[in-house]
């Protein structure tokens, strides 16, 4: 009777969920705001390890981009909206009643109303000539108590604000990491073998759990708002790009060189830093006494 109890005891033991399949993750989330696209000039790179390819897409992109009015619409990926101030986000799982397992978790973000889909059921990846979206097809795996998002079939899409882009055929993924009681932080990495020489990895949003929340919708309708006419396509060719950091003669208040600007992957190492004093630079700017914290 003793070895009866001990195997049923067993076998209710192993139906138990994994430590390590822990939800962390569902909730409603409030970001945390800070600067998303980093201090540096309009134009910037310095820090992504940008391919030739990468440099020259990210180079020919003007600012009257956004007022394209086919694209006054278009969605940002996942990706780049958990990297916005405004992404205010849920995550709920979607749970098979016969088993009780998570087929899948539902994320929402209130920033362009992008959502995702992380199947966590084990499904195979749809062949490389499936539909590229701007969700693109995701599936989740746990790394301990980490949440791993990775993401496939995605349409081309910013990294930031001002140029840099990932490929569509990037991989993304996105390690979600819950921090105590009552925070989530994202780190995003990007595999991009057309425009990244190397992964591109940084620590997004901190979100708050904020069981109060309600997110706001984000309709979006198109309008004229420009002067950008129907069929047009803003850029700039090769060399001509009038962004302040990809002028050789700019100059920003740390006195950044320009070959640091163009980015690469040197540029996101400390080590690069004892490469800068070679190249030509002016004095950097001064700036008031009370932005200098004096």
């Amino acid at each position: 009777m003793k070895r009866i109890g001990l195997l049923v005891t067993l076998l209710a033991l192993s139906g138990l969920p994994a430590l390590a399949q822990t939800d962390v993750i569902t909730g409603m989330w409030r970001p945390l705001f800070r600067n998303e696209d980093g201090s540096g000039m309009d134009g910037d790179y310095a820090g992504m390890p940008m391919s030739a390819a990468g440099r020259l897409r990210a180079q020919s992109w003007a600012p009257e981009n956004f007022d394209v009015p086919e694209f006054v619409c278009r969605p940002h990926s996942w990706d780049f909206s958990i990297e916005a101030g405004a992404a205010q986000m849920r995550l709920t799982p979607e749970i098979d009643d016969p088993t009780q397992t998570v087929v899948a978790y539902r994320g929402r973000l209130s920033m362009r109303e992008q959502e995702t889909t992380i199947w966590m059921d084990g499904r195979p990846r749809p062949p490389d000539y499936a539909l590229h979206t701007w969700s693109g097809f995701a599936t989740g795996e746990w790394d301990g108590d980490v949440l791993v998002e990775s993401v496939t079939h995605l349409k081309e899409n910013y990294i930031r604000r001002w140029g840099p882009m990932r490929s569509d055929d990037a991989t993304v993924r996105i390690r979600y990491k819950r921090i105590g009681n009552n925070y989530l932080r994202a780190t995003v990495i990007i595999y991009d073998p057309v425009y990244m020489t190397e992964p591109y990895i940084r620590t997004s949003l901190i979100w708050a759990l904020d069981p109060n929340l309600v997110l706001p919708p984000y309709p979006c309708e198109e309008a004229t708002e420009s002067v950008v006419e129907h069929g047009s396509v803003p850029h700039y060719l090769p060399g001509k790009s009038l962004l302040p950091a990809q002028n050789p003669k700019e100059d920003d208040q740390f006195g950044t060189p320009y070959e640091a600007r163009l980015g690469g992957p040197e540029t996101m190492y400390p080590e690069y830093i004892k490469k800068l004093g070679p190249f030509p630079r002016k004095n950097a700017k001064q700036r008031p006494v009370a932005e200098r914290g004096q």
